[in-house]
């Protein structure tokens, strides 16, 4: 089971801490070779050989030598070394007066002597300070009388709380003494809830043997059957464990990995896909559909994309959304009605960028650069789901808003235009025979609540109410806001969202009011003409089959391929 149940090593430690200098001179002379040590050892006595040399080293008389030489060789880690020169320090003896590894590891192992050799380790500094407030929590616990297991040393206690049996007690001892805090205490007390129930966990003793014990898919089923009634998994990972069972029954062994990182790693390997495709399968983790289609494409995405994250990312640049886009046609991804649709919407998008203003192109080249805009007016690139809500941006940052006082786009029909003319025919008239006065014309600027400000003419209309100018003229650059501006809007209206691209290749329709301008002939408009633009009617959404709804393609291609 778990590390968190082996409530004694805290205490345990400070033996070992006794030991430091025999034990790893004595572990590292196992591999004096690659340090580059050489028997006989002058230092140690000539002692000349591995036997030799731990004997001389145990004697308490040689500690400072053996500690000289394990420093000059590197045998011994900085920490390592501080500790073992505050045992020296000490005298050479541990508690009770023990010497040499046995002794100490013997004394200090048992419960009797644990308050002595606490006690031992905090005077001489020897272990670090967390490692002591957690020793000092288990002494604390005995003192009020929180009963530890019956277990006298580190072997035994091991043995006996890694045994399914004794769990629960020496949980309770362990969330007693404050050993057991924090993630740890909650799936303790988790565990302490199961085992309530009657349920038992597993028959395997420790991490190690526990981790072995349910790779086993023989054993899957007992170790999934725990996590879940200990309540160790989430709703979602309760379903892809009852899904992977009902593989498990079918005689579907699941690929050799464990946890995701390392599965994505093992089924990204080319000898391992039929192994990963089948469990898959089996456990519903992939439709029958989507089995084909991955053993079609080898398991592999546009652009060679191995997985889900990759495959998105990939086909997330705009650079490669026409490899996706094609990919997916290719393959048969796409139904026939859907791909029409995406085909005449790539179409149409084009058209409308072609129409587009300058200043809406040179706000979207500042978001998607004027290589991949090109792309996209050429038809050379799919259009991808965000060219939407920056399209509706740049619409809203460069249309032209209307003049305080209006309504609609409209000027208030009241108001007179150039030479007091108060109707249409009126001004069409006089602007027939004045053609200067109307190119000079300075439209009304409105004060606070529509008031007319002093010494301004009114304008009597606007759009394609407005009479066109004589011919062979043009209207100023005041008169053109309310004759030919690009996009009218209304007041307080927000760019509707219909016809954005919720997903690439999604045709985006201009906003409502949208007005083209017709070809200039030295700016302004064309005379004669309104320049009113109706944008084409937005396809209707076509008849599609269960998980392939218009805007869902990426969606499908990823998980096609990326189960």
């Amino acid at each position: 089971m778990p590390k968190k149940f082996y409530i004694f090593i805290t205490i345990l430690i400070i033996a070992g801490s006794f030991l430091l200098v025999h034990q790893i001179i004595a572990q590292n002379q196992e591999t004096a070779g690659t340090a580059n040590i050489q028997y006989p050892i002058k230092e140690l006595d000539d002692c000349e050989n591995k036997k030799v040399c731990k004997a001389y080293c145990d004697k308490s008389e040689h500690t400072e030598d053996c500690l000289d030489f394990a420093e000059k060789n590197n045998l011994m880690s900085k920490n390592e070394i501080a500790t073992a020169k505050k045992f020296v320090a000490a005298g050479n003896k541990g508690p009770g007066g023990c010497e040499g590894k046995d002794g100490c590891e013997s004394y200090c192992n048992d419960m009797d002597h644990m308050d002595e050799c606490i006690a031992f380790a905090e005077k001489n500094n020897i272990i670090p300070p967390k490692e002591l407030a957690e020793a000092k929590k288990v002494q604390a616990a005995i003192k009020r009388g929180v009963k530890p297991p019956p277990c006298k040393n580190k072997k035994a206690c091991d043995a006996y709380c890694e045994d399914p049996d004794h769990m629960e007690e020496c949980i309770v001892f362990g969330t007693e003494a404050g050993f057991i805090q924090g993630k740890e205490l909650e799936d303790s007390q988790k565990m302490l809830v199961a085992f309530k129930k009657g349920v038992k966990p597993p028959p395997c003793r420790g991490k190690t043997e526990c981790d072995k014990y349910c790779q086993d898919p023989d054993h899957m089923e007992v170790c999934m059957n725990f996590a879940i009634e200990a309540g160790f998994m989430t709703e979602e990972q309760k379903a892809d464990s009852q899904k992977m069972l009902a593989a498990l029954k079918k005689g579907v062994k699941p690929p050799a990995c464990q946890g995701k990182e390392d599965c994505d790693k093992y089924c990204g390997q080319d000898e391992h896909f039929e192994e990963c495709t089948n469990f898959a399968e089996a456990a519903g983790f992939m439709t029958a559909e989507q089995t084909t289609m991955a053993r079609k494409t080898g398991g592999k995405g546009p652009g060679g994309c191995k997985g889900k994250d990759a495959c998105e990312a990939f086909c997330n640049n705009p650079d490669n959304q026409e490899t996706c886009f094609n990919f997916a046609k290719e393959n048969g991804m796409i139904p026939e009605e859907d791909l029409k649709r995406m085909e005449e919407g790539k179409r149409q998008f084009k058209e409308s960028l072609n129409q587009t203003p300058s200043e809406v192109m040179g706000c979207l080249n500042s978001s998607f650069s004027p290589e991949m805009m090109e792309k996209f007016k050429s038809g050379a690139a799919m259009p991808p789901k965000e060219i939407g809500d920056q399209m509706r941006q740049c619409f809203e940052k460069v249309m032209p808003q209307p003049p305080p006082g209006s309504e609609n786009g409209m000027m208030p029909a009241n108001q007179p235009g150039p030479g007091g003319c108060k109707t249409q025919e009126e001004c069409k008239t006089y602007c027939q025979t004045n053609p200067d006065a109307c190119k000079n014309f300075q439209p009304l600027q409105t004060g606070s609540g529509g008031t007319p400000t002093p010494g301004t003419n009114p304008m009597p209309c606007a759009g394609t109410n407005c009479p066109p100018p004589p011919e062979g003229q043009q209207y100023g650059p005041q008169y053109q806001p309310q004759y030919g501006p690009q996009y009218q809007m209304q007041p307080g209206k927000q760019i509707p969202s219909t016809g954005m691209p919720s997903q690439p290749g999604e045709f985006v329709h201009p906003p409502e009011g949208y007005v083209a301008p017709s070809p200039p002939t030295s700016g302004g408009m064309t005379p004669g003409t309104p320049g009113t633009y109706t944008p084409p009617a937005e396809p209707p959404p076509p008849t599609t089959s269960a998980g392939n709804e218009p805007g869902s393609i990426w969606k499908t291609l990823l998980k096609m391929i990326g189960f």
